[in-house]
């Protein structure tokens, strides 16, 4: 087999593809795979403050001045102190399906971050992220990208990648050699093609002598080096070596890495400390400045062509939650303690819009619904994370029966 550098590698592509773009494989078996970002609120966001208002009740505590917000058939708290909220489902809420009374069997922050992001307790079970980028019809260098917030890999840790503080490239170019505590020299450019293209071909050749676990191994390692140099080629294409610092930069940089194929899914934590048992009032501002990124970043994404639509609206799903909500009423101090019940915004390709799906009564805890409909009914099911899981799963073109079994799907999130 003979040797195969990053330079030949790169030309090689050149010359297949359109100037100087890297082609990878594509490999579908049926329709192209959605996108998913997902924005976490860490600490616990009060329901209450956007996505499940309830005025005219003794049970819930709402923020003053503010009123029912309604677009469609959505409902929302609106105010003058949230802007951007009433902005954004104006604009993006045809688009919009907001889901409440969440049950994330727990009130403890890492446990319910688990649940909600898993549906189980188990540690070898992965994320909702990380069972797409695992499972997805196409080929992905990053599967999925953690730029900040929760990742719970599981079984899959191979498909999780850490893009904070630029350590891929530095990882995948060498340089990190140079940054440790004791340094170590760094290979020059053809020093590293001759090891890159040594290590393919002693790999390629150990994986014909072995099968099974040794070959799918060496395997595995021959498709991680051709991931390496396809990122390294595309680098500055994709923005990879100029890592923003806010949720919109990070955001606008996962978009692109959408759209170039490079991975499929992405986690960003959202700006902020929502976990307000001292001052409620931190809520509202911190909610308001999310829903101005989620309008900028949906306007970014209306007029950004997409990997496999003509814009990469029509391709990706946004996914904002927290591991679970506040007290329907204040403390003593001012703030709202941890709440079982939670709410998640899902917006995007393949969402049932203009819908508010689940439901919490006068005393902020939820009801019983119809998965089909999303209303509250006395003959329906109670509504966990597991549910919201099954229907992000489906939306990913997979069946969540073969990661969930027996457990229903949500199907009122789905358009």
């Amino acid at each position: 087999m003979s040797p195969l550098t990053r330079r030949a590698f790169l030309a090689r592509a050149a010359a297949v593809g359109a100037a100087g773009a890297l082609i990878r494989p594509r490999a579908y078996a049926a329709a192209p795979d959605r996108k998913f970002l997902f924005l976490w609120a860490g600490g616990g966001w009060d329901t209450t403050t956007v996505l499940d208002p309830h005025f005219d009740t003794d049970g819930v505590d709402m923020d003053p001045d503010t009123t029912l917000g309604t677009v469609g058939n959505l409902r929302f708290t609106a105010g003058v102190d949230r802007p951007n909220v009433s902005r954004f489902f104006t604009r993006w809420g045809r688009r919009s399906c907001i889901v409440n009374g969440i049950d994330a069997h727990s009130v403890g922050h890492d446990s319910a971050a688990q649940f909600v992001l898993t549906g189980t307790s188990s540690s070898s079970f992965p994320d909702w992220p990380t069972i797409l980028a695992a499972n997805g019809r196409a080929e992905y260098p990053l599967p999925h990208v953690v730029f900040s917030g929760p990742s719970f890999a599981g079984t899959e840790g191979a498909t999780v990648v850490r893009a904070g503080g630029g350590t891929l490239l530095d990882l995948v170019d060498g340089s990190i050699l140079g940054q440790s505590d004791e340094t170590a020299p760094i290979p020059s450019q053809p020093a590293n093609d001759i090891m890159d293209a040594y290590v393919r071909d002693q790999a390629a050749a150990w994986a014909l002598l072995r099968g099974r676990k040794s070959r799918e191994r060496a395997e595995g390692l021959l498709a991680n080096i051709e991931r390496a140099m396809e990122i390294e080629g595309r680098a500055f294409e994709a923005g990879l070596s100029d890592l923003g610092a806010n949720v919109l930069d990070q955001a606008v940089q996962a978009s692109e890495l959408f759209r170039l194929g490079l991975s499929r899914c992405a986690m960003i934590q959202i700006d902020g400390g929502y976990d307000t048992h001292g001052n409620e009032m931190d809520q509202a501002p911190q909610q308001d400045e999310l829903y101005r990124v989620l309008d900028q970043l949906m306007e970014h994404l209306s007029t950004t062509p997409g990997d496999n639509a003509t814009w990469l609206i029509d391709e990706v799903v946004i996914v904002a939650l927290s591991e679970f909500g506040r007290t329907p009423l204040l403390n003593g101090g001012g703030g709202k303690d941890h709440w079982p019940y939670g709410s998640a915004l899902v917006v995007g390709s393949g969402v049932a819009g203009n819908r508010v799906v689940g439901a919490t009564d006068e005393e902020l805890v939820a009801m019983d619904i119809d998965f089909t409909t999303g209303q509250a009914s006395s003959s329906g099911e109670h509504l966990a994370c597991e549910h919201l899981g099954t229907a992000l799963l489906t939306l990913g073109g997979l069946d969540p029966a073969d990661h969930l079994p027996d457990v229903p799907v949500l199907e009122a999130v789905i358009r």
